[in-house]
């Protein structure tokens, strides 16, 4: 039985999209699509795309010319207004992106996902009480954060599981010396989440993490209304289990969106050949080493 993709279910085209009739466009909202015409991608389920405009959240539907291009959450992209009164905007182009967040399925193939596109940072979550598995997810979406462009936050959350927390030191130690920013939180009592939304402060944070490690319980704390604000955003309703990335903005604080990703069971760093892993290593990249492809593992 031929495995169902469910990242490509998520994605599928939908050219007979037409917004409610409770969401017409204002003459205000039609006027600003023409006055600027881009904006930024915040959710994408099958064929709508929900476009932040300044501080306006506007839904679209592909044009023709995207019918062989996606965007995705985070991508910056042009709209056009409605032709007549039961049409929709179409997003007509994606522009290029600074950063992307790629992963594949498993390492032996290069069919690439992207993640989230023009991130400024990753936070990957994994769990006290479980740091060796955690860690070998960690290192994988640091590599594959290095390659596109993002920077990396390390939090290490459910604190309140572990009684000895020598493993966590370690861990935190390991990493910070690496030069990443590390966050230690519990979901369940609230520590450390008050410094984690301050490392989010003024960028584009996307958030991943195994299923379990409690991505969604700090999400939640983070952007206490994020169910609510999913019914906003896409009006269809929203989901409590992340089945496909959206961002949300973290009240109090500008210009800070939180991106939701679905949790995976691994990350796969296929696309990237064996001799490019070394230089998303800070502690192989910044050896003395003068050959520009060595992957350290026993070369003279």
């Amino acid at each position: 039985m031929p495995r169902i993709d469910i990242d490509l279910i998520e994605e599928e085209w939908d050219d007979d999209f037409r917004p409610p009739s409770d969401s017409r466009y204002s003459q205000a909202a039609q006027d600003r699509i023409r006055r600027d015409g881009t904006g930024r991608v915040v959710a994408v389920d099958r064929g709508r795309v929900t476009v932040l405009f300044e501080d306006e959240l506007l839904e679209a539907a592909y044009a023709g010319s995207m019918r062989r291009e996606k965007v995705t959450v985070g991508d910056r992209v042009r709209v056009r207004p409605p032709k007549h009164e039961n049409d929709s905007a179409r997003v007509t182009e994606r522009l290029d992106r600074e950063t992307v967040l790629l992963r594949t399925a498993d390492d032996t193939t290069e069919d690439e996902r992207v993640v989230v596109a023009n991130a400024e940072q990753v936070a990957v979550v994994i769990s006290a009480d479980y740091l060796d598995v955690g860690t070998r997810f960690l290192d994988r979406v640091l590599v594959a954060a290095g390659a596109g462009g993002l920077d990396a936050l390390v939090c290490i959350n459910k604190l309140d599981l572990v009684e000895d927390t020598r493993e966590v030191d370690d861990v935190e130690q390991r990493y910070a010396a690496a030069g990443y920013e590390v966050v230690r939180t519990s979901a369940a009592t609230g520590e450390g989440v008050d410094e984690l939304k301050w490392k989010l402060e003024g960028c584009w944070t996307a958030m991943t993490g195994h299923s379990g490690v409690g991505k969604s319980s700090l999400f939640n704390l983070l952007v206490p209304d994020a169910d609510h604000l999913v019914g906003e955003v896409g009006r269809r309703g929203g989901r409590h289990t992340t089945v496909s990335a959206r961002a949300l903005p973290v009240p109090g604080h500008e210009d800070t969106w939180l991106v939701d990703t679905p949790g995976v069971r691994s990350f796969g760093v296929g696309s990237l050949a064996p001799g490019e892993l070394a230089q998303h290593f800070p502690e192989l990249r910044d050896l003395d080493c003068a050959l520009d492809d060595c992957v350290h593992d026993g070369e003279p």
